[in-house]
C-alpha cells in the first residue's frame, strides 16, 4: 500500500503527503501542543471522520523532514487497516506517537515501517543510490552516498540509514552513540555476523573514530577512514571477509547530540 501511494502521489522522488491526506478528505492539523505528542489520529464520532494532528512545537513544520516523517507516520496509522478500524470502533485508545527509536509497541512499528515505506519506496531508492554514483562519477560508497538520499527524499539522516539497511545497494553496519554510549546499530543483511567488541548501554572502542572523538576532547573526524575490522568486531579467524579493508566515517548530529559511525567494505 505504501509503495503504490508514494507512486501515485509524488514529484521525482519526493511523496507528496498533503495530496495524499486531501485524497483521503483526512485534515491536517500542524498546531502547537507543547510536548503533549509528535502526531496523533483521532476519529470524531459526531463528524464521522478523522483528523491528523502534528505538533510544530516538536519541530515538525509542514517543510522539515522530521514533520514530513511525523505525517507519513500518522498516515500509517490511517491506512492500516487494524488501526484505523480499531480508533473508529473504539477498540484502540487514541494514542500519541513519539519520535523514538527504540520503539516498544508493535503499532508505533508498524506504522514507522509504514512511513519508512512512503517517504523511500523500495525501486526509487535503490535506483536513486545508483544514479548518484553515476552522476557524481565516484565509483566507491560512502556516507556521501546516504546523505545525497535524504536531500533526495527529505528523510532524516537516521530513517534514511535504516531504510538503507532494509534495502540498500551495499553492505553496512552503522552504530548509533551518544555521550560515548552505544545506543542502538544498524545492520544489513548481506554484512558479516561478527560478534560486537561493545554492548548497546556501554563505551564505544576506543581505537574507532567515534572513540577518538569522544576521547579527544570532542574533535570531529568527518573524512573517511581505513581501520582494521577488529577494532569494532571478533571476526573469526577462518572468516576471508575479515581480511578486506573496512572503512568508518562519522556524521555528528549538533541538534541531537548524537553520532552515527557508519562502516563497510571496499
Amino acid at each position: 500500500m505504501a509503495e503504490y501511494l508514494a507512486n501515485e502521489f509524488s514529484d521525482r522522488n519526493l511523496t507528496l503527503l498533503n495530496e495524499i491526506a486531501k485524497f483521503e478528505d483526512v485534515p491536517l492539523h500542524f498546531d502547537n501542543y507543547e510536548n503533549a505528542f509528535d502526531g496523533m489520529l483521532l476519529y470524531d464520532t459526531d463528524r464521522n471522520d478523522f483528523h491528523i494532528h502534528i505538533n510544530i512545537d516538536n519541530g515538525n513544520r509542514q517543510d522539515s523532514k522530521r514533520g514530513r516523517f511525523t505525517l507519513a507516520h500518522e498516515l500509517g496509522h490511517f491506512f492500516l487497516d487494524e488501526h484505523r478500524l480499531g480508533l473508529k470502533y473504539g477498540l484502540l485508545e487514541p494514542h500519541a506517537s513519539f519520535h523514538n527509536i527504540n520503539q516498544k509497541s508493535i503499532i508505533e512499528e508498524e506504522a514507522d515501517y509504514f512511513a519508512s515505506c512512503l517517504l523511500m519506496p523500495r525501486d526509487k531508492f535503490r535506483n536513486h543510490s545508483g544514479e548518484y554514483k553515476r552522476q557524481s562519477g565516484n565509483k566507491k560508497f560512502s556516507l556521501d552516498t546516504l546523505l545525497n538520499l535524504s536531500e533526495s527524499f527529505q528523510t532524516s539522516i537516521l530513517s534514511t540509514l535504516i531504510r538503507f539497511g532494509e534495502v540498500g545497494t551495499h553492505e553496512i553496519f552503522a552504530v548509533i552513540s551518544k555521550g560515548n554510549i552505544a545506543k542502538w546499530f544498524v545492520k544489513s543483511t548481506d554484512f558479516p555476523n561478527w560478534k560486537f567488541k561493545f554492548k548497546i548501554g556501554e563505551s564505544v572502542p576506543l581505537t574507532t573514530v567515534a572513540g577518538e572523538y569522544y576521547n579527544l576532547e570532542n574533535r570531529k573526524f568527518t573524512s573517511v577512514e581505513p581501520l582494521d575490522t577488529d577494532d569494532w568486531f571478533y571476526p573469526p579467524a577462518d572468516d576471508y571477509r575479515a581480511d578486506r579493508q573496512m572503512y568508518e566515517q562519522c556524521f555528528y548530529s549538533d541538534s541531537y547530540g548524537f553520532v552515527v559511525s557508519l562502516m563497510w567494505f571496499d
